[in-house]
């Protein structure tokens, strides 16, 4: 077995034990990216690699999830104003937990949205999950390649979206309506970037949803001026923001972003202090 074959095994493990958990306590998790891919495509095991499993989960049941992931012997080791990270000694991958698809305030898109949009399938998993929309599946990987300011060459979002272009989920009928759908997320901007690339160049869907994005003069420009951070990785901090819904929420969420990473910089710094000084104490 390959290196990729069994990490999908054990995330798809993980996976299956995290949802049962939290179905004995009547919640319903939405698995996301990579989990959710290799659940729903057994062709794509062993091919698609992960290095944590994501789930997405309604704000209200935060606390129960915690405590499921508790006992099943994991720990909160990051924690931002989107969800938190849960890691375990006993598996090599980590937990994303997500109340929110992307963090602050990008974009458009609700929790309850998302899940409203979705289906209940019991055919993934070994328990019931919420089964975000394909038009959702597109829109968040389009907007996770754009958060995370990935390169166009080797970013697996990417290879997710050419994955699902080949497997028909959307045909040249559909690029109005998926158009349509990225324009109330917000993402308009966000896609105009992704998919005008040359690297969808062949993909008639693609190119037809650009289309069908209505961009702006303000619009094109803005990409235009994402595009010129590619290159160089020492600018592309800006391209998230910059690519937002527009130039005023752009503002708004690089301004949290900001405000986020401060915090977590006087938190590390606080930690780093006290331990010195335990270690002082210690020492006298």
């Amino acid at each position: 077995m390959t290196a990729t074959a069994l990490v999908g095994e054990l995330a798809l493990r993980l996976g299956n034990q995290v949802i049962a958990a939290c179905a004995e306590r009547g919640i319903v998790l939405m698995p996301l990216k990579g989990l959710l891919l290799l659940g729903r495509w057994p062709s794509l095991r062993g091919r698609r690699d992960l290095v944590d499993i994501d789930l997405l989960i309604r704000a209200p049941d935060t606390e129960a999830v915690g405590g499921v992931l508790r006992a099943l012997g994991f720990e909160e080791t990051v924690r931002t104003s989107a969800g938190g990270t849960f890691s375990s000694e006993a598996w090599p991958l980590s937990i994303d937990v997500h109340r929110k698809l992307f963090p602050h305030g990008m974009f458009r898109v609700s929790t309850d949205g998302v899940f409203s949009r979705a289906a209940l399938d019991e055919s993934l998993f070994v328990a019931p999950v919420a089964r975000m929309s394909d038009e959702d599946i597109f829109a968040h990987l389009i907007g996770h390649f754009v958060k995370g300011r990935g390169a166009f060459p080797d970013d697996k979002s990417l290879d997710d979206l050419r994955w699902m272009l080949k497997q028909g989920c959307f045909r040249l009928e559909d690029a109005e309506p998926l158009g349509a759908h990225l324009r109330a997320l917000g993402l308009q901007r966000a896609a105009g970037y992704v998919l005008a690339h040359e690297s969808f160049r062949d993909e008639p869907v693609a190119s037809a949803v650009v289309r069908s994005l209505w961009l702006s003069r303000l619009d094109r420009m803005t990409i235009a001026a994402a595009a010129l951070g590619t290159g160089a990785d020492s600018s592309r901090w800006w391209t998230p923001h910059l690519l937002d819904r527009s130039l005023r929420a752009g503002s708004r969420s690089l301004f949290a972003h900001a405000d986020e990473a401060r915090c977590r910089l006087i938190a590390r710094v606080t930690e780093d202090w006290r331990s010195v000084l335990r270690a002082r104490s210690a020492n006298d």
